[in-house]
Formats: structure tokens, C-alpha cells, sequence
């Protein structure tokens, strides 16, 4: 008898199947929601099938839910959390039943109460958006150098951080279904070698529905041979150890080596847990400012990009972002070098007038020169202040630093410096009026 040609499925097999279309965590968080309107009926002696009920009395149930909802200690949602559990409840109502809540006219006094909910929420401060947070420059620069790369935790770790950084990939996901061959080493035109991601992925953002365009595999992480933490040779040197009886790419390091040993890496995967949270574990052993997450890796990427002045589409190539506002959220957040400077700028305001001001670097004799408040703000004026009437008012001439300054009798003819930075992201237009 000749062998079917088409594998039919059961019910439960197709109900799998379209359960599993959509990411774990949407899943996880349509489940939770659902989870949490029910233990609402539960607690108040109501029928917990209340995707069974008419619309009008589900209107009802949400409206009352809504405006009645606490965590399991009593306490207030965030205005965020309020969110993500009635989107779960809407998306598992439209599976369930077809029903829109959002927008059926049906729901609208649900939708009324929901809408001033959220803004009581915002008014007692629990709408704030808490981001990961970004690796500062101090700490990254920490982190790189505590890598000791001739023990094998220490190399797995660099790696795990190399790859979510340099491809800014998200931080945790699909990272315990890596193997061997989901990156590759290829040489490029100017004969410069790189780390790519190989084989393409499902994920969060990119789905079955995307075009073949669309994908998140264009990031390439170069060599730096002259570094002895160069990437590429850490990840190859890391893939020459691992244990060749299994094909995931992560593996458990082994406790102790020996010099001569060719396999660093027991036969079994990195727990998921460890892998979720490597980031901590790395905040932790290089005693960091702070303790980070995976995903700090990826925000710190993409700010650096953005500030970098790569374009958007650019970045969203590399990071598998799905808009240039997803790119833009990145970019609207205050770096902290940024809030250290605007803290000092309104400080300056309230000190005495002997106070050294930063922003500009009046150079004498190679050095450093302390300018009063006051002597700062006449160099400004006469930087900014026009038209000029002849050469010497010329900003930052030797003869008009030196008029400016003659009573110091400090300044020669170095002029005018600003720091490093001091015009960062601006257009700057001089323009000379002399006869």
C-alpha cells in the first residue's frame, strides 16, 4: 500500500497550531489577563465562563472590573499593566467569540470607565514608563575589560554579551534554541572578517506574515585584530571548545580546565533561566554602578546608534525593529551624561561667581584657566554678538581675547577652545561683518 501523501491533523493538533502562531509572551499575557478577570468573578460569586455572556452584560462585568482591579496584594496596576490586561482580555474575546471590545459601540460605557481609570492612574503616578536601562559608558568599559577569556564562563559570558550586542538582538528570546550553525564567520570585500547571524528566526516582531525583506539578520559583528578581546576571535576561539556531542550553541562550562584541554563545555545547554538573566549575573561579578538586564544590552545598541547619528532605517535593519517610533523611543530618552550636564547648568545659576564653568576652555599656556561667571558670560556675548566692526572683533582672535581679558594678563595667542561635544547635533552658522 503506497504511503499517504498528506499527514492530516486532529482538531486539537490544528487548535495547537494556531495557538502556537503568535509569540509565548503574547500568549503568556492574553492567559494572564484572562486568569485575572476570572479570579475578579470568582471573588465576587459570578460565573467565571464570561466569555458566554451577552454584550450587554459583559459590559457590564468590564466596567465594574476595570475600575475595580488590584494585583494579588491589593494594590494599584500600573497604567500599563491596566493596559496589557485588557488588551489580553480583547484579544482572547476576539478569538474566543469575534468580539471587538475596543470598538463595539456595544462596550462603550466599559471603555468610559477604562479611559478614566487610566487617568486616575496617571494623576497618582503609577503611569510612569520604567525602561531597562541603559549601560553607561563607564560601565561598559568596566564590563570589557573584567572578561578574562582563558576561563570558559568568562568566554561563554563575552560571547552571550558580543552577540546581543553587536546584532542587538533582543535579550533573552530564542537564545536557548541557538546552535551551532544559527551564526557564521564570513570575510568581507576589504578582506575584513565577521561574525552574522546565519539562519533566520521567528520572533516577537517578525512573524510567518513577513515579507522576505523584512528581516532582522543584517547586523555583522567585525574584528578588531588588534584587540585581544577582539570578538570575532573570542567567538571562533569559543566555538573550537565547545563540547561536539551537542549542537546547541550555548553550553554549561565546566568547573575546572586543564591547559591542554580541548573541550571547555560539559554535554548540556545553558539553563534558560541563566541565559535569561546573564546580564544580572555580569552586573554582578563586574561590580557594575547598577545591576542591568538582557534587554539593557540591546537599549544601550540602538541609543548608541541613535546618537551616533545613524539614520533610523539603518538601525531598524540591524535591530528588527518594525518602525523608526520604535527607534524614536530610544532616542527620547535622557542619557545620563546628559541629566549629570543639565544638573550642573542650572547649579552653576546658584553658586558663588568664583565658580569654574566647564563649557568653555580658555587656553594659556596650555592650561587651564578658572574664569569667573561673569568673565565667561563677556566671552560668550563677545563670541555671539554681531555685526563685527573690523578682523580683531573677530571670535576667538588673539586681540580680542586679549582685550577682553587684558587685567588677567593670562591669555596669549592660543583663543578660543570649546569642549569636546559643546556643539554635538547642531548647525552651527558664523558669519564675519568686517570692512
Amino acid at each position: 500500500m503506497a504511503a499517504k501523501r498528506f499527514q492530516t491533523r486532529t482538531e486539537e493538533e490544528i487548535e495547537q497550531l494556531l495557538r502556537d502562531k503568535s509569540s509565548k509572551s503574547t500568549n503568556k499575557a492574553t492567559l494572564n489577563a484572562v486568569r485575572t478577570l476570572r479570579d475578579f468573578c470568582k471573588e465576587q460569586n459570578l460565573d467565571e465562563s464570561f466569555q458566554e455572556l451577552s454584550k450587554t452584560d459583559l459590559n457590564s462585568l468590564l466596567r465594574k472590573f476595570y475600575t475595580s482591579a488590584r494585583k494579588c496584594n491589593g494594590s494599584l496596576y500600573s497604567k500599563n499593566s491596566l493596559v496589557g490586561i485588557r488588551y489580553g482580555i480583547a484579544r482572547y474575546l476576539q478569538q474566543e467569540k469575534g468580539l471587538k471590545i475596543t470598538d463595539d459601540e456595544a462596550f462603550s460605557s466599559a471603555n468610559e470607565a477604562f479611559s478614566a481609570v487610566t487617568t486616575e492612574l496617571k494623576k497618582l503616578g503609577k503611569a510612569k514608563v520604567n525602561h531597562h536601562p541603559e549601560i553607561t559608558k563607564t560601565d561598559l568599559q568596566k564590563l570589557y575589560s573584567s572578561f578574562d577569556i582563558t576561563q570558559p564562563k568568562d568566554l561563554l559570558y563575552k560571547c552571550l554579551f558580543d552577540i546581543v550586542f553587536f546584532l542587538v538582538r533582543r535579550g533573552r528570546e530564542n537564545l536557548r534554541e541557538h546552535t551551532k550553525s544559527t551564526f557564521a564567520v564570513a570575510v568581507d570585500s576589504q578582506s575584513r572578517k565577521y561574525v552574522y547571524q546565519k539562519e533566520d528566526e521567528l520572533d516577537k516582531n517578525h512573524r510567518a506574515d513577513d515579507s522576505p525583506y523584512d528581516t532582522s539578520c543584517d547586523g555583522r559583528m567585525y574584528e578588531k585584530p588588534e584587540s585581544a578581546l577582539c570578538p570575532v576571535k573570542c567567538f571562533e576561539l569559543y566555538l573550537s571548545k565547545l563540547n561536539p556531542d551537542i549542537e546547541c550553541l550555548w553550553q554549561r562550562p565546566k568547573e575546572t580546565i586543564s591547559n591542554d584541554d580541548p573541550v571547555w563545555y560539559c554535554m548540556a545547554p545553558l539553563g534558560k533561566n541563566t541565559l535569561g538573566t546573564f546580564m544580572k549575573t555580569l552586573s554582578k561579578n563586574a561590580n557594575l554602578s547598577q545591576e542591568y538586564t538582557n534587554h539593557s544590552i540591546r537599549a544601550t545598541a540602538v541609543t548608541l546608534l541613535d546618537h551616533s547619528n545613524f539614520e533610523a532605517r539603518h538601525i531598524m535593519r540591524v535591530s528588527g525593529h518594525k518602525s523608526e517610533s520604535s527607534i524614536r523611543s530610544y532616542s527620547r530618552r535622557l542619557p545620563e551624561n546628559k541629566q549629570s550636564e543639565i544638573s550642573d547648568a542650572l547649579s552653576a545659576a546658584c553658586t558663588a561667581d568664583r565658580a569654574v564653568l566647564p563649557v568653555m576652555n580658555l587656553l594659556a599656556n596650555n592650561e587651564d584657566l578658572e574664569l569667573t561667571s561673569s568673565q565667561f558670560q563677556h566671552a560668550v556675548d563677545s563670541l555671539t554678538n554681531s555685526p563685527l566692526p573690523n578682523i580683531n572683533s573677530l571670535p576667538g582672535s588673539p586681540s580680542l581675547v586679549q582685550n577682553a581679558f587684558a587685567q588677567q594678563n593670562t591669555l596669549r595667542n592660543d583663543g578660543v577652545s570649546f569642549a569636546s561635544g559643546a556643539f554635538y547635533n547642531c548647525q552651527v552658522t558664523m558669519n564675519f561683518n568686517y570692512k
